[in-house]
């Protein structure tokens, strides 16, 4: 008797997966590279003649500032056009500047530059890598319309995993590869890779669900990019400048101007959004109970997150405040977090599709905020900071994962790519505020102590550095986030995947544009 042959795969299935492995390589790729650039910062100042730290620093905030600014439209115009096309575009431009990046200072060289003013080039091109940010809102939006609610969690949380993985191959990998070989080498490494994500998606991706057509408002787009890329510029100029300088650094334009202006940008977005027919977001969807609170979320995730990550690297690479170690051995403190991350990831998405996202919200935060409690009083070693991080950055995900969730079950048919973008954006924003509230921590509680210094009569030359005060409070404010986040998660209405109210949230249409009045 012959066996029965197996059914052939859904379609579907199919489909989901090959989105997850595009995705899942996408993440791999980007979180080492900008994760490998964050620790290279002093060499790359050096390379560049011996930049000074505040134009160096535009390496990494240009990248942000124009993925943070162009992340809704780009969704959007997914959700118009379709998500393959938006998405294997983002890719090319991404892969482009990956490729233009290491190859800055002899483009410059060709015409007429120094190292000195080739860094602006590199920024520049960092700047256009941005673009690409937009890769994973539209990714994670066709994971939501093509796998069964049961599944769409889990494989969000199998991205997030990769992340971690990325993120400590960046920091162990990359950092030795800039030691031995230098930035441009460990950059280029990743070049094959990255050319294969173009190809991959527009080849290898299904259609996906058809952009609902229409037009983009593009005076919305404008405001609303405007409004983030001025908040995000006065951020970033904030603790160099100065946050109440009016001249900057004797210009005729300052942080407090910058910052009025993304206020006056952002008020002007809303008004436009309230009162055209086809607005780039709409804002009653704000008014659902699950969106609003999932954006919250991925705010408070993406803050903490950077809270954690911008102090555990002073306390182990910095002297006298901390450990006085070096990159690679920070990268060494992450395996054991990554791998706690690779593992928790994909089960939190199962508990979220099982039980939902509030219950995985208010476990995740409370894992968090243990970690945190733990660093604050128990930093001194480096087995204490290895062992506290792991529950730390566990529950942090687990928070990103059910959040993310969250959302993603809320968007309906053709609103799933602007409702991961603004997703994503929030997290992004939260991030670009995590090392300002650091710094500004560490500035405000210090202790002057003596440091040997022979170039002085008695040897020892008086310096002010982060007193104990300074990492209580910063490790406090990660607890305090998290309950922040836990309370968040209480109020969200709960769902499992796959009942009735998920799928009718997920089946019902936009609403029609309301007709032009004649």
């Amino acid at each position: 008797m012959s066996a029965v042959p197996s059914p052939p795969r859904p379609a579907a299935e199919v489909h989901a997966t090959r989105i997850l492995i595009v995705l899942a390589t996408a993440a791999l790729v980007v979180s080492f590279i900008e994760t490998m650039l964050t620790p290279a910062l002093p060499t790359l100042g050096t390379f560049f003649g011996n930049a000074p730290y505040t134009t160096v620093v535009w390496i990494l905030s240009a990248y942000l500032l124009v993925g943070v600014a162009t992340i809704p439209v780009t969704a959007k115009l997914g959700d118009l056009f379709g998500k393959r096309r938006v998405l294997a575009i983002v890719l090319s431009i991404y892969v482009v500047a990956v490729a233009l990046a290491p190859a800055t200072p002899l483009i410059a060289s060709a015409f007429g530059l120094d190292r000195a003013h080739a860094i602006y080039l590199l920024i520049g091109t960092r700047g256009v890598q941005g673009i690409g940010l937009a890769m994973f809102p539209l990714a994670l939006a066709m994971v939501a319309e093509a796998l069964p609610p049961a599944r769409v969690a889990p494989a969000q949380g199998i991205v997030a995993s990769m992340f971690a993985v990325g993120s400590a191959f960046g920091l162990v990998l990359g950092s030795w590869l800039i030691d031995r070989f230098g930035w441009q080498l460990a950059y280029a490494a990743v070049v094959p890779i990255a050319l294969a994500l173009p190809i991959l998606a527009r080849s290898w991706l299904p259609d996906g669900l058809r952009g609902t057509g229409g037009k983009i408002d593009l005076a919305g787009a404008g405001l609303l990019g405007g409004g983030l890329a001025a908040f995000l510029l006065g951020l970033t100029l904030g603790p160099s400048w100065g946050w109440t300088d009016l001249r900057g650094s004797g210009g005729p334009w300052g942080v407090p101007e910058t910052l009025v202006l993304a206020a006056v940008l952002g008020v002007l977005f809303v008004w436009r959004s309230r009162t055209t027919d086809e607005p780039l977001v709409d804002l009653s969807r704000l008014g659902e109970r699950n969106v609003a609170l999932g954006y919250l979320g991925a705010m408070l995730v993406g803050l903490a997150m950077y809270v954690g990550f911008v102090v555990l690297t002073v306390l182990v690479e910095f002297p006298v405040v901390g450990l006085g170690e070096s990159v690679f051995a920070f990268g060494l403190l992450s395996i054991p977090t990554t791998v706690g991350m690779f593992v928790a990831a994909p089960l939190v998405g199962r508990g979220v599709a099982r039980w939902g996202p509030r219950p995985m919200v208010v476990i995740g935060s409370a894992v968090a905020g243990a970690g945190f409690l733990l660093l604050l009083a128990w930093h001194a070693t480096y087995l204490e900071l290895i062992g506290e991080a792991i529950p730390t950055f566990v529950g942090l995900v687990a928070v990103l994962v059910s959040v993310t969730n969250a959302v993603a079950m809320s968007a309906r048919r053709g609103e799933a790519g602007i409702h991961m973008g603004l997703t994503e954006m929030f997290q992004d924003l939260g991030a670009s505020a995590g090392p300002v509230a650091v710094a500004a921590i560490l500035a405000t509680f210090t202790r002057v102590i003596l440091v040997p210094n022979p170039s002085v009569p008695s040897g020892f030359a008086s310096t002010v550095v982060p007193s104990a005060a300074a990492f209580t409070w910063t490790f406090g404010l990660g607890a305090a986030l998290m309950l922040a986040a836990g309370i968040v998660g209480v109020f969200f209405e709960n769902y499992r995947a796959g009942s009735a109210r998920d799928a009718g949230a997920r089946a019902t249409p936009p609403p029609a544009p309301a007709a032009a009045s004649p």
